[in-house]
């Protein structure tokens, strides 16, 4: 009878390891994977601002007007009149340059899809981006800042773009009026 106890007793110990063993797994897991997941999104951030940093060395451009988010980052030189914007799509870098004076006008492009929920007409983002109207009969440029399909998350995009909009029309009011000035 004490044989069968003991050999009881050992079972029911081996059982207590492995679940601790496994309690123990699944909570390093739920720890450690979001960490990763972390410093790994860190280090696409690093590299999109490492070849943004090279894509304006290249050109001699220096930015006044800089700002980074999501995968995306933009810039603008104000003394050359120039905009960068390079997004980091699925491991690849997206770059554009564009001349602003070659820009007529911008605008907001907002994909807002209707659903209805629990009988609730709800309004959801779906892809945001800024038109950049180039003048002549050239294509326009788009630049995306928000895309439901890449982005985890909204981060204040609209108000970015809004923002950048906005400087955008600034900058081509004064080289509009800098342009008449030197014209009379």
């Amino acid at each position: 009878m004490l044989g069968i106890l003991s050999f009881n007793n050992s079972i029911f110990f081996y059982i207590m390891k492995l679940n601790m063993i496994l309690v123990f797994a699944l909570v390093v897991g739920a720890v450690a994977i979001p960490y990763i997941f972390f410093v790994f999104s860190a280090s696409n951030a690093k590299k999109l601002s490492n070849f943004f940093k090279a894509q304006a060395a290249k050109q001699g451009l220096s930015f006044n007007l800089k700002e980074q988010w999501s995968n995306r980052i933009i810039g603008i030189d104000t003394s050359k009149n120039v905009l960068l914007y390079t997004q980091f799509i699925q491991g690849e870098f997206k770059h554009q340059q564009l001349d602003l004076n070659a820009v007529a006008r911008v605008h907001i492009l907002e994909d807002l899809q209707s659903k209805r929920i629990d009988g609730k007409l709800s309004s959801t983002l779906e892809n945001l981006a800024l038109e950049l109207v180039l003048k002549g009969n050239e294509s326009s440029i788009i630049l995306n800042f928000y895309d439901s399909l890449l982005d985890a998350s909204q981060n204040f995009e609209m108000k970015r773009a809004n923002s950048w909009k906005t400087t955008i029309e600034d900058l081509l009011k004064q080289n509009e009026k800098a342009t008449h000035v030197r014209a009379a």
